[in-house]
């Protein structure tokens, strides 16, 4: 399986919306609960976000999916299924999102990580960074 990630609208075929908002049933087994998601976002709109933060959110986000993984296991077989996967999100920093996180999840489990849809990326042998198509 290769995982990438993409902000909510993209229009990749293989896309699926990892979010509590509009995840729908299987999306949803993979978003992070209210509780942990709502303090975060609250202090990333107030500007107040730490490394400490993220860190935790990420250890807390973290445990979440191994409770997920035995709650819903069908939505994870579906998931690692996928020979591809597009991990969506409405954040627009993926560095400091759950669709990052999850990927790196995915990958510890066997997929690889194809990376965000969009981001720079440095073909082999080339000098500069094109925009990904």
């Amino acid at each position: 399986m290769t995982v990438r990630t993409a902000r909510i609208g993209t229009r990749d075929p293989d896309a699926l919306d990892v979010t509590r908002k509009s995840g729908g049933p299987t999306g949803s087994a993979f978003a992070p609960s209210w509780r942990l998601l709502a303090p975060y976002l609250d202090k990333r709109r107030a500007g107040a976000l730490t490394g400490a933060d993220w860190a935790e959110y990420v250890e807390r986000y973290t445990e979440e999916m191994r409770a997920s993984y035995r709650a819903h296991p069908e939505a994870w077989a579906w998931l690692l299924s996928r020979p591809r996967i597009v991990l969506t999100c409405y954040c627009t920093d993926p560095e400091r999102c759950h669709r990052r996180v999850l990927a790196r999840i995915l990958v510890r489990l066997g997929a690889e990580d194809g990376g965000e849809v969009g981001a720079m990326t440095a073909p082999a042998g080339a000098g500069r960074l094109p925009r990904e198509e």
